[in-house]
């Protein structure tokens, strides 16, 4: 029993999730400016270095769920922030950047940094051991999900 009384402290996963969460929540305040939440914005991020891909390859690159990054495309569309052309088929559906969304994303550039730059501070000097460490469980959980195929 003691042991259920510190599983929430102790699991890896809900512990990930809580800290994912938190991360997200302060970079979503300061891209509020923006009309952008941090997915949005790294979306547009990717979209912007113009490297053609399909959607699927989009998903699987910034491992988002395919619904998730296909309803932040729309929004994003719908915004005027990107262009979708193309379809189904082999290649499928396409994404650029337009000029509007190339403007917020540089214009959104230093938030970005400055909540980085926050961020890391705020963890007093083990940002660079932080990243390290997320990197490891990452490729960790990676390896335990493939054994489990």
């Amino acid at each position: 029993m003691a042991l259920l009384a510190e599983m929430d402290a102790l699991c890896l996963g809900h512990r990930s999730r809580r800290a994912a969460r938190a991360v997200s929540r302060a970079f979503n305040q300061r891209l509020r400016p923006l009309n952008l939440n941090i997915s949005q914005f790294i979306l547009l991020g990717v979209i912007a270095r113009g490297v053609d891909r399909s959607v699927a390859a989009m998903a699987e690159e910034i491992d988002l769920e395919p619904s998730a990054l296909l309803r932040n495309l729309k929004l994003l569309e719908e915004r005027g922030l990107i262009a979708i052309t193309g379809g189904r088929g082999r290649r499928g559906r396409r994404i650029a950047i337009t000029q509007p969304g190339l403007d917020l994303i540089t214009s959104g550039v230093p938030i970005w940094v400055k909540a980085q730059s926050d961020l890391a501070q705020a963890l007093g000097g083990s940002a660079d051991a932080t990243r390290a460490a997320l990197a490891d469980l990452e490729q960790a959980a990676l390896g335990l999900e493939k054994a489990e195929r």
